[in-house]
């Protein structure tokens, strides 16, 4: 039987081989020592184009233009097991919230606001209206990740982490949210959520992340808080239509981890 996978299965596959093989191989075949994490996650994203298809460089420029970060929430519980004497092994579910913001400016009256809002027909506006298009795509993911301790015994309360991997992802939402600035419409509702189905959001994705995690003991060594600065990068485009979405996010976790002592340990 042949199983025809399409180049984005196979790129994800690769991938999760990749991250998996890449993992340094713990002492000791036995994960052991669990600990627990819940986190609220804060990002600033934004993104990369790719142009399929013919644009001029005039068009790709004031979309450059008009385009700039976007800043969301979104959170993770995690599970991890000691790997090695300085190793951990994550897993859990994450939920990121990436895209960026299209700024359209110098609206008038009677101009065209967007096909799913209308024309602005707010005669209270006398200039300087503008429209932010929130681009959003939300995911659900299954993540990979290691850390290795890189601070010694110099810091009894606190440890440094560098933390790596990978997480494959589920779309859960996408959608565009309208912000209107400087006026109105409809009885004064500025935000209008709009369907793009003609953005072919992709289902599937893999998103490879980076970053430092630092836990500080509150109790004893098993309830800590930690902060995780981070980067994200989506290995594939978000979209398939002809103007594709790269994203990136910098992000940082702010939460609280729990991890019970063995009684070797104490």
């Amino acid at each position: 039987m042949c199983i025809n996978l399409s180049a984005r299965y196979r790129a994800i596959c690769f991938l999760c081989l990749w991250g998996t093989l890449c993992f340094p191989k713990p002492a000791e075949a036995q994960l052991k020592e669990p600990a627990w994490s819940l986190s609220v996650q804060a990002t600033y994203g934004n993104r990369f184009m790719v142009y399929k298809g013919n644009f001029s460089d005039r068009y790709k420029d004031s979309l450059g233009k008009a385009d700039r970060g976007r800043d969301a929430i979104g959170g993770a519980f995690t599970v991890s097991f000691q790997a090695g004497k300085r190793q951990r092994l994550y897993t859990g579910l994450q939920f990121h919230n990436f895209g960026f913001t299209r700024k359209k400016e110098n609206l008038r009256f009677l101009d065209t606001i967007h096909p799913g809002i209308g024309i602005v027909n707010d005669l209270s506006q006398t200039g300087g209206a503008y429209v932010d298009f929130n681009y959003r795509y939300m995911y659900l993911s299954l993540p990979l990740l290691f850390s290795w301790q890189l601070s010694g015994k110099k810091l009894p309360n606190t440890s440094i982490h560098l933390i790596y991997g990978l997480s494959v992802s589920a779309l859960v939402h996408h959608d565009i949210r309208a912000v209107l600035h400087g006026f109105s419409t409809r009885g004064g509702q500025k935000i209008y959520p709009l369907n793009n189905s003609s953005g072919e959001p992709e289902r599937i994705n893999a998103i490879l992340q980076g970053g430092f995690r630092i836990e500080n003991a509150l109790y004893g060594k098993e309830t800590m808080v930690f902060v995780q600065p981070e980067l994200f990068v989506p290995a594939m485009t978000a979209n398939r239509s002809s103007e594709r979405h790269r994203l990136w996010a910098a992000a940082i976790q702010i939460g609280i981890c729990y991890k019970p002592q063995s009684k070797t340990s104490k």
